[in-house]
């Protein structure tokens, strides 16, 4: 019995049909779970004269893990399901799945494929549904130890949940568009007294075949129930649990990324989540996108994948993907010994998570396994000998209780206070309007200010007034919060006045405005989700007015406002997200002028400069490593650049932070943030560019995550980079 009941939690499927989904995509979102030692691998398998080029997430020495996606765009994941079958005998498990990816060019084609093979040589287990989609349809194809199978597609409309048992009910064989299966399913159900008509009715495989402990495992029954709640607000279970239902309302991406996440969906035995999604206006290969989060990562910690994106060689056991099919089941165990260096350990170890990316500082270190911590802000008031924090917190990344905190250190970073709640919801239990996206500056007299993006009623995500507080005696206590006069709408804003801008401010304001005023570049979103970049000058700080009387002057806006679609590109490439230009950093030069650099969805950052303290800037251009050097590589990710002196120094030495690498092929700009690297600068008098980069360093060796919300401060004139860890823990670096 205990054998059986420990097969009775692995794994837990979704497909979502395509007029399901808020963009029109299908989706199949899985967990996969395992006990034992397990090791992932990602491969990008080659064509050949026998096989289609796909992406393989292996396990080595599983039979039934390994998830895959070809070129095609026809994905295909499994999930355990006991059958009471006793007698009959098979060959085949592991060849079932890369048969199927080998040779599909289509999510039915797959199932015929699977369907053949087990009528052809058995299955070898006890029972599995086969969770298989494209960019049209999505099946779920159950097997039966034997001969036995039956597949049915989920309604366009519907959404279909495999929580570790059979959920294919009632079938009709005759209708060849929604079903497919052995022909003699309710006959030797009958003879096997699993099924009697005068009994039970019309026939209904789940019931028939099932092993009953998986039907009434509390484990599968509960995960099934919150999984149903979610997607249709209410469950129904036992003897009435339905193939698929039409959910409340249409779901995204994001939804089945926080769900897959959520325990126990997620628990201590989930290996891998990946959520397929399927671009049916794109190419297969380039419409495919593969949302992948490894253990111990939140729902905001999905990575980017596609056919085309290349697995890093820390991801491999073998250096082609040929010779790890071939080793898959003789090569096995003591993983970890024997490849000490692979990247999956830092997402099964915690406390070597935490040491991967060197730093001298920690000011944030999570309890909880699930917490959301970025765009982390440091500042230095050298008149009270003191360090402020401030970051966004939250379950996970856009969640309902995402909120400001704020953190002290009275010792030069070496410890800090508990954080403390300046705006927004501590709880997903009782969620008040969301607070993000935090600007702190301090006035010369010592006033501390803590401005924020703050949701009014209306729910989306960056859309809300700015509102702010102030502390007179270093953060012991705060004023009430106030709102900041927003006197000024522009043609991207919502037309009704009742609807805020949509819009986020990363880097915190620095003193390079007019005067010695803080400055900061700030991404306004338009009603089709494109942003541009332009400027905000806090013009009163210093005469430490009431939040409410705080004035912002706003430059570089409307028609000037940087838009990387009217920048010249080495490369033609045009992104599914649109021409997005956000995340402005700015130095200042010796020169006096000003130094700015964006993330874009074009492959590259883009750089200006300013003449007049941020008023007017210059036509954007790809950034570079000198005026006739190389363009530098960034997918869609912060590229945050600083003063290596100090913020505002105008040294003239400078660095910037990249990932040096991007897919022209791919068709998202939001591809894997995998290693980042430190690139030098200096400041070239004359230059074009005027400021040029060296070679990178490494800086960052996550193949994932690295996400850098950051800032910077000079401690006793040695430079501390600020920095959020997979937005989970905080940390400083001396940057020497």
């Amino acid at each position: 019995m205990t054998a059986h009941i420990l097969f009775l939690t692995l794994c837990f499927g979704i497909i979502a049909g395509k007029n399901a989904t808020t963009d029109g995509y299908v989706y199949l979102g899985h967990n996969e779970d395992l006990f034992g030692e397990a090791m992932l691998n990602i491969y990008n398998v080659p064509a050949n004269d026998s096989r289609s080029a796909c992406l393989w997430f292996e396990f080595p020495g599983q039979k039934a893990s390994d998830s895959f996606v070809n070129e095609y765009g026809v994905a295909i994941v499994s999930d355990q399901c006991l059958s009471r079958e006793d007698r009959e005998e098979g060959r085949m498990v592991y060849e079932i799945r890369t048969a199927a990816i080998q040779k599909a060019r289509s999510a039915r084609e797959a199932v015929h494929i699977i369907g053949s093979l087990v009528e052809t040589y058995g299955y070898g287990d006890s029972g599995r549904s086969y969770l298989v989609a494209d960019r049209n349809e999505g099946w779920i194809c159950a097997v039966v130890k034997g001969r036995h199978w039956v597949a049915q597609r989920v309604p366009d409309d519907e959404i279909a949940i495999i929580p570790n048992y059979y959920t294919i009910g009632e079938i009709n064989l005759k209708d060849t568009l929604n079903f497919l299966g052995s022909k003699d399913l309710a006959g030797y159900a009958r003879r096997r007294g699993w099924f009697r008509p005068r009994r039970d009715g019309r026939f209904n495989f789940r019931l028939a075949y099932s092993d009953p402990e998986t039907l009434g495992n509390p484990h599968n029954i509960g995960r099934d129930s919150i999984a149903q709640v979610f997607f249709f607000g209410n469950a129904i279970l036992g003897r009435d649990v339905r193939f698929s239902r039409r959910p409340y309302r249409k779901f995204h991406r994001r939804d089945l990324s926080q769900l897959l996440a959520s325990q126990p969906i997620d628990n201590k035995n989930t290996v891998l989540s990946t959520i397929f999604t399927f671009n049916p206006s794109r190419p297969p290969a380039k419409g495919t996108v593969v949302f992948v989060r490894y253990p111990g990562q939140d729902a905001a910690n999905f990575s980017q994948w596609t056919i085309f994106t290349k697995s890093p060689e820390v991801c491999h056991r073998y250096a082609t993907a040929d010779e790890a099919m071939e080793k898959h089941f003789s090569d096995t165990g003591s993983y970890r010994k024997r490849w000490p260096e692979h990247f999956y350990w830092h997402y099964l170890d915690p406390s070597m998570n935490r040491n991967v990316v060197p730093h001298d500082y920690e000011v944030f270190i999570p309890e909880q396994e699930h917490s959301f911590n970025d765009h982390f802000h440091v500042l230095e008031d050298a008149a009270k000998g003191m360090l402020y924090a401030f970051w966004t917190q939250g379950a996970y990344e856009a969640a309902d209780d995402e909120h400001v905190v704020f953190s002290r250190s009275a010792d030069g970073g070496r410890s800090w206070t508990a954080p403390i709640t300046l705006a927004g919801s501590v709880s997903l239990d009782e969620p008040t309007p969301v607070a993000a996206w935090q600007q702190p500056m301090l006035s010369r007299s010592g006033r501390l200010y803590c401005l924020w993006n703050q949701e009014t009623t209306v729910k989306k995500h960056l859309c809300g007034i700015m509102m702010g507080r102030y502390s007179d005696d270093g953060g012991d206590t705060w004023s009430e919060p106030e709102t900041v006069p927003f006197p000024v709408r522009f043609s991207a804003d919502p037309a009704d006045p009742g609807i805020p801008p949509v819009w986020c401010m990363w880097q915190r304001p620095l003193r390079l405005g007019r005067d010695g005023r803080y400055l900061a570049a700030c991404s306004r979103y338009d009603t089709a989700g494109i942003a541009r970049v332009e400027f905000w000058q806090y013009d009163n700080i210093d005469d430490d007015p009431e939040v409410g009387n705080i004035r912002i002057s706003f430059f570089n806006t409307e028609e000037e406002a940087f838009d990387s679609g009217k920048v010249d590109n080495d490369r033609e490439y045009l992104p599914r997200e649109g021409c997005n230009t956000e995340e402005g950093c700015i130095v200042g030069l010796p020169d006096g002028r000003l130094f700015a650099v964006m993330r874009t969805t074009i492959g590259h950052p883009i750089w200006s400069v300013s003449c007049d303290d941020g008023q007017t800037w210059s036509r954007p251009e790809i950034l570079r490593t000198g005026d006739d050097g190389p363009a530098i590589l960034q997918p869609c990710s912060p590229c945050p650049i600083y003063d290596l002196a100090g913020p505002e120094a105008r040294s003239g030495s400078y660095f910037i932070m990249v990932h040096d690498s991007f897919d022209f092929n791919g068709i998202t700009a939001y591809q894997n943030r995998g290693p980042l690297y430190k690139r030098e600068g200096r400041f070239v008098p004359g230059a074009r560019q005027p400021v040029w980069f060296g070679e990178p360093e490494l800086f960052s060796p996550r193949d994932t995550d690295n996400s850098f919300y950051t800032s910077y401060t000079a401690l006793n004139g040695e430079g501390v980079l600020w920095f959020g860890d997979m937005k989970y823990y905080l940390f400083g670096k001396r940057m020497k």
